[in-house]
């Protein structure tokens, strides 16, 4: 059987994509004088306060009470699963009951998918009352309140679970005295000597987790001992195995210290010297150090270079030209794209021109629109969105497709929308180039696609893939109407792919006028039963008090090649979980 290729750039786009879209800001942004919207006139503004999100009312009377009641109506693993994390997402306390009395209990469920999915809800839901905290800590260091919940040991996969759940616990805006123990409990964790492989790498995303966006003062010293803490770990003499799971550490760090922390150049020549080879780590390590680099470096030509950024860009170049594992080249292209400056423009324009159009020229075309994007807030670079559109008019290859529509969105090159709206028209029928189409005219924020959008939504009830990118491309550019098609797709809906996309969609868009139906699909015993769990999982995005995704800031910018099981396995990782 043949193997996925885990080297494509849509496995990228998969796990960042949520940095650029905004599926649930679009509604609910006023629009201010100056703004490109200002100028769309009427239409936009009605778009912008049209919000159809459900009110405090209908989450605590309809929604959490139907997920409770689902979720104690059965033993089936799917759904309980689906109603623990959609009550999460929700992360409000009902008058009846508290979310940690209908999660703790599933701490000592006999399915081991269920008990861990328990234990990182508790932190999802970002209730950090002193009982949640101290039953969360003594998880993770399988003590104490952890341990009656488990009735025994902690296993090392829940304990995992429990570590990302601290980790966005703290990140959910807890005081800094919170954030300060759960740190100290997520290093004791990081040094203890039976630290099992899960468990590592928890830990050292909740520390980054728990450090991220602190104010002030102690804002600031809680940044700077988690670096320490991680980058101390990082030198902990460890054999070929381990430094799977040390891999982890440069992304975390980067994306605490970022360009102008005190210690970034430090860290910029560290990494460099482990990009070049001049410090012997393996594959995976070199991966994130060229990840970390793009967050921490400088252009070469910025006035704050120093002698660490130049080397920097330069051996990150090289590794994009030579390095001996693809992937290393890849992410190598990415960082200069993110690192942005003149010199790297030109280098990835001449290196988009020679490249192989199925394996490197992707990843350099999103590199490209990455830099775009960065240099030019408000507008499209003309050379750069030129280059791009060329290739795309001429491009047959799927991946190479997909890649340069999303690659024009990033740079907001709306004068290559027509090219995308054609392509979308010319090639519907294939599902990967007409759905980034899709997305393309959304990042760009084409409103004069969003007629046709519509059309494709209608059109593509058998053809979940392009239904998902059309309707994400609709909810990123905030058109809330295409939810009453998507309403009617729900009714009567058999078919399993076609009625998780439409959930999935209205999820996004999260419109309060499908709970209703919604909640009768989670009842339906006729369904199936992941029909039904995809119910649960609309349900409890519909109502989700945040903007992204819960797991969006574990996903941005880590290296998800060095995985272990809980981090993603493509099923039920930390990064997997819906």
């Amino acid at each position: 059987m043949l193997e996925d290729d885990l080297t494509t750039w849509d496995l990228w786009w998969d796990h960042n994509k949520n940095a650029f879209l905004d599926l649930r800001g679009a509604d609910r942004q006023a629009v201010q004088t100056g703004s490109d919207d200002f100028y769309l006139g009427a239409t936009r503004r009605a778009l912008a306060v049209d919000t159809v999100r459900p009110d405090a009312a209908m989450v605590t009377q309809v929604i959490l009470p139907a997920l409770r009641r689902a979720i104690d109506r059965t033993d089936q693993r799917d759904i309980q699963s689906s109603c623990l994390m959609a009550m999460a997402k929700i992360g409000r306390n009902h008058p009846d009951f508290t979310l940690r009395e209908v999660f703790a209990p599933r701490l000592r469920n006999a399915d081991q998918e269920v008990r861990e999915t328990a234990a990182l809800a508790l932190g999802v839901a970002g209730i950090a009352d002193p009982a949640t905290l101290e039953l969360m800590i003594d998880l993770v260091l399988d003590r104490g309140r952890g341990r009656e919940a488990s009735a025994g040991d902690v296993d090392e996969r829940v304990r995992s679970f429990a570590a990302y759940g601290l980790g966005l616990l703290a990140d959910a805006g807890v005081v800094h005295a919170v954030r300060r123990e759960i740190f100290t409990a997520l290093q004791q964790a990081l040094a203890s000597d039976d630290l099992g492989r899960n468990l590592e790498v928890a830990a050292i995303h909740a520390i980054g987790l728990c450090a991220r966006g602190g104010a002030g003062y102690q804002g600031a010293r809680l940044r700077d001992d988690a670096i320490e803490t991680l980058a101390q770990h990082f030198d902990r003499r460890a054999g070929p195995g381990r430094q799977w799971m040390l891999a982890h550490c440069p992304t975390v760090i980067a994306r605490l210290a970022g360009r102008d922390h005190a210690r970034s150049r430090v860290l910029v020549q560290r990494y460099t010297a482990i990009l070049d080879g001049s410090e012997d780590r393996p594959t995976p390590v070199q991966q994130s150090c060229a990840l970390a680099l793009g967050q921490l470096a400088r252009p070469g030509d910025d006035e704050r270079a120093d002698d660490a950024d130049r080397e920097a860009v330069k051996a990150l170049r090289e590794a994009s030209a030579s390095h001996r594992d693809a992937q290393t080249r890849y992410f190598s292209l990415l960082a200069l794209g993110q690192i942005g400056g003149a010199d790297n423009r030109t280098f990835l324009l001449q290196t988009f021109d020679r490249a192989r159009k199925t394996q490197e020229k992707p990843w350099c075309g999103i590199a490209l629109g990455l830099l775009a994007r960065a240099a030019n807030a408000h507008g499209a670079d003309g050379e750069i969105s030129a280059r791009l559109r060329q290739e795309y008019e001429n491009a047959k290859e799927p991946g190479l497709t997909g890649a340069l529509a999303v690659a024009l969105g990033l740079s907001r090159a709306l004068d290559a929308a027509p090219v995308l709206r054609r392509r979308l028209l010319d090639d519907e029928h294939q599902e990967d180039v007409a759905g980034y189409a899709c997305i393309g005219l959304s990042l760009m924020k084409d409103r004069s696609a969003l007629a046709q959008l519509r059309s494709v939504v209608g059109r593509s009830t058998r053809r979940p893939v392009l239904l998902t990118q059309a309707t994400t491309a609709l909810g990123n550019m905030g058109d809330q109407r295409i939810a009453e098609d998507l309403h009617e797709m729900l009714d009567g809906e058999v078919n399993l792919a076609r009625f998780a996309a439409v959930a999935g969609a209205l999820s996004r868009i999260g419109d309060r006028r499908s709970v209703d139906r919604l909640i009768t699909a989670l009842f339906d015993d006729e369904r199936p039963t992941l029909a039904r769990a995809f119910a649960a999982v609309a349900l409890g995005g519909i109502a989700d008090r945040r903007d992204h995704p819960w797991n969006t800031p574990i996903a941005v910018d880590s290296n998800y090649r060095a995985a272990v099981e809980t981090f993603t396995d493509r099923q039920a990782g930390v990064l997997d979980i819906l």
